[in-house]
């Protein structure tokens, strides 16, 4: 069997498009009314001021730093009230502490814009347990506005995302986008503009979506590889598709299902598909009520499908997309959906809007569309055929068909059989459609209402030191390293006395510190850097051939950034291992001295770069954010202390030793092979009599993409796992769609397509300079020109070939 492309007929297509979309105007229904209580719904609630953990924050410039600073210093169970006002930030807000609430005055009295961001993938991060958001606005990001990852426990309430200059590609992805979460209440929110999903939970369980208003969105709310999601009784109107419930390929979470879609209002979701293209969302024709693709369990009932020229219903599997499945684990179709007692009500005349799908839906149906939709393709091709428990089931569901005179009816069905082969003298699917409902006149058992489970507990507080305690221990002055002091974050870093002079993080280490450099390094805005490791007196780094070395508690690694001509120190940043694990604490260069940044800051950078005037605010990152890179697997730690890092000559030796061997003949390194050779090494990226291209590449790769680009790093959730080790051609990128990528996937189809670096996203991201863009996300503002063009020699080398969507051989396998 030999199924046509659908979607690459496009001269038929856009002559079609041009004939059809003059037909006329749309003809609406009247609206419907909200499904609750606006007023009630949107009223702050305001936290007392009396109330033990309630921090009230004040208005000024540097709010941005200061809100940081008390959610760094905020212990569990802390609700962090944003004054009244319009707030610009040009930075991220990033949450690592559990049980922490950040609130407002109102949705329409505390704003956070972020149009002027400078750094940061999103507006607000949160990676911890028990998280809240309720009663303010963030608007403008640049990319995602409240990204929640890995939390058991999110709560958003009363909270508006927006964009103020409408629907645009250039507009952030997602509006609120938990994802590998566990029991996520979102509800009585306000999401308009975002260019994928407003409110988006993906890879997730235990989920409630209730009573929130999303208009003008590509899809208004979207379920994405997760399980036991209820939806209900929101208002999703004028989006591209009012609501998506999809399981996608590729994923670390795969397998969605249990989700019970009812009484919402999906209403007019006519506006044209603005997804940057490249994102699977932006396949989705406008004119969409609710679409289920590939996930499984689904009841839909009780909603008021309106004016939704498309399809109000549309179930599908992820083959009618067309790009060709790699995941050998995936099942991509949509089994045991019941459709029942839901009210749809198409426009009174056909809807057009120029898209693939919506074109072949009206030409297939004779400009007439059927208010619930399927592909037909799991009918045809699933292998061993459809069981009774995986079938589409449909009941009571009614219309009202176009005329209003036409009173109620049974809800049209169409299949549109794109399984089976057929096609017309001009090579379009030609069915032949199916109008007869009665194969799916069934009914399934009932989902279960889902249910969060019990809020963790808030766990008790670690006991903090006084100021008068740190004062103690950060001005002993014992001669030499002050290793009393590691225990807090001193206000200056010269309390730690780790250098000879205090002033200068060039000068000799005390302690027995030792430098070290490293084979290739993460570039950070051309600037230099010395890196020391000071380990405590009797203590030992037990060597590990994979991961970083296990250092003892008590350990500080600084890592001084000097300008890129070496003429000033800019910041050290100290990653210290204490007994509850590592902290990162980041100190600005004033002069001769370094003040600790709590909050992170910017400091002004002009530099000229092979003739070019280069000038930008180099962001120094707040405490949180030294998480974003260092923590995998929930924990913080080193990232360049590895063995095929290390596996170099020694900076400090004159001889030239090895720095594995210089350590281990210092009694510091333990269980090390005695010969480095038999130890994991990459090569040094811009060194050609190093390695070879791809090693080389693949080392540039890993040390600035793999700290988050990992199984268990912060940007899992992709899927895209950048480490050299890595031999797996999809997960490495390689003809890989992205995933939640939005404007970052610059409009192409794959992470990396062999021999075309400007049709790479990879390629592209390494080449922006944009927050919502760029990557790495973090420590870089400028274009890394050499390392772009290494990974695009590297790229142009490879062998090989994307199948584009709709030109898979065969047709759909069976599966």
């Amino acid at each position: 069997m030999v199924v046509k492309p659908l979607l690459r007929r496009c001269c038929l297509v856009g002559v079609f498009s041009l004939f059809l979309t003059g037909f006329g105007e749309y003809l609406w229904l009247p609206d419907p009314p909200l499904p609750f209580d606006e007023d009630l719904a949107f009223t702050p609630v305001i936290p007392d001021p009396n109330a033990p953990g309630v921090i009230f924050l004040e208005g000024g410039e540097d709010l941005q730093f200061r809100a940081q600073e008390a959610i760094i210093t905020a212990r569990p169970g802390t609700t962090i009230v944003f004054p009244e006002g319009t707030f610009y930030f040009k930075d991220e807000i990033v949450v690592d502490a559990s049980h922490v609430t950040l609130a407002g005055q109102g949705i329409d009295r505390t704003i956070l814009d972020f149009s002027e961001q400078e750094s940061g993938a999103q507006g607000i991060l949160a990676r911890s347990d028990a998280f809240g958001v309720q009663d303010l606005t963030v608007q403008n990001t640049q990319g995602d506005a409240i990204k929640i990852e890995g939390a058991n426990g999110v709560t958003i309430r009363r909270t508006r995302i927006t964009w103020s200059g409408g629907p645009k590609t250039t507009n952030g992805a997602y509006g609120l986008y938990p994802v590998l979460c566990r029991n996520v209440l979102i509800e009585d929110s306000i999401v308009s503009g975002a260019s994928d999903a407003g409110i988006y939970v993906g890879q997730s369980s235990r989920i409630l979506v209730r009573r929130n208003r999303v208009e003008y969105n590509v899809a208004g709310i979207e379920i994405e590889n997760s399980t036991f999601a209820d939806v209900s009784q929101n208002w999703a109107s004028f989006n591209t598709a009012g609501i998506l419930v999809f399981d996608l390929p590729n994923l670390e979470v795969q397998g969605g299902r249990n989700t019970r879609v009812f009484g919402n209002v999906v209403d007019k979701n006519t506006t044209p598909n603005f997804a940057p293209e490249g994102n699977i969302v932006g396949m989705v024709p406008s004119g969409i009520g609710i679409m289920i693709m590939a996930n499984d369990e689904i009841e839909v009932f009780d909603n008021q499908i309106r004016n939704n020229g498309t399809a109000g219903i549309a179930v599908v599997s992820y083959l009618v997309t067309e790009i060709p499945i790699s995941d050998p684990n995936y099942d991509p179709f949509a089994e045991t959906i019941h459709l029942h007692d839901n009210r749809l009500e198409m426009p009174y005349r056909p809807y057009f809007d120029g898209s693939d799908m919506n074109i072949l839906v009206n030409y297939l149906f004779r400009l007439e569309p059927p208010d619930i939709i399927i592909d037909g393709i799991m009918e045809v091709v699933k292998e061993g055929g459809v069981s009774e428990e995986e079938r589409l089931c449909m009941g009571e569901n009614i219309t009202h068909r176009r005329l209003p005179r036409s009173g109620p009816q049974p809800a049209a069905f169409g299949n549109m059989n794109l399984a089976s082969g057929n096609t017309n003298v001009l090579g379009l699917p030609s069915g032949p459609v199916s109008r007869d409902p009665i194969p799916f006149l069934c009914a399934h058992p009932p989902l279960e209402p889902i249910e969060l489970e019990p809020p963790l507990p808030i766990p008790e507080p670690q006991e903090e030191y006084t100021p008068e305690e740190i004062e103690a221990l950060c001005g002993a002055r014992p001669g030499g390293v002050n290793w009393g002091a590691f225990v807090v974050a001193c206000p200056d870093l010269a309390d730690y006395d780790l250098f000879a002079d205090p002033t200068d993080p060039l000068s000799e280490p005390n302690g027995g510190g030792i430098p070290y450099i490293l084979t290739t390094p993460l570039f950070s805005d051309y600037t230099q850097k010395r890196r020391v490791v000071f380990v405590p007196p009797g203590g030992h780094v037990v060597y590990d051939p994979v991961a970083p070395f296990h250092f003892p508690v008590g350990t500080i690694i600084a890592k001084t950034f000097l300008a890129p001509d070496g003429s000033r120190p800019i910041e050290t940043r100290l990653l210290v291992h204490r007994e509850e694990g590592w902290v990162g604490i980041p100190y600005i260069w004033e002069g001769d001295h370094a003040r600790l940044a709590v909050g992170g800051g910017s400091v002004p950078i002009e530099w000229t770069h092979e003739g070019e005037v280069l000038r930008w605010n180099y962001l120094v990152p707040n405490m949180n954010q030294c998480a974003s890179c260092h923590t995998a697997t929930g924990e913080m730690g080193p990232i360049g202390p590895k063995a095929k890092w290390l596996n170099r000559d020694d900076p400090e030796s004159q001889e030239g030793q090895n720095q594995l061997s210089h350590w281990a003949d210092l009694g510091l390194l333990v269980e090390a092979p005695a010969d480095p050779a038999q130890a994991p090494r990459l090569p040094v990226w811009n060194d050609p009599t190093d390695g070879t291209l791809e090693a080389r590449a693949k080392a540039y790769l890993d040390i600035n993409c793999a700290h988050c680009h990992n199984p268990s790093g912060l940007a899992r959730n992709t899927a895209l796992y950048l480490h050299a080790e890595n031999g797996d051609d999809t997960s490495y990128g390689i003809c890989k769609p992205p995933v939640a990528a939005g404007p970052g996937s610059g409009d192409l189809h794959y992470d990396i397509v062999p021999g075309d670096p400007e049709a790479s996203i990879l390629y592209f991201r390494m080449n922006a300079v944009e927050p919502a863009i760029k990557m790495p996300e973090l420590a870089r503002n400028v274009i890394h020109e050499e390392g772009v063009a290494l990974i695009g020699a590297w790229i142009e080398s490879l062998e090989g070939r994307c199948t584009p969507p709709g030109e898979e051989d065969g047709g759909w396998p069976r599966r």
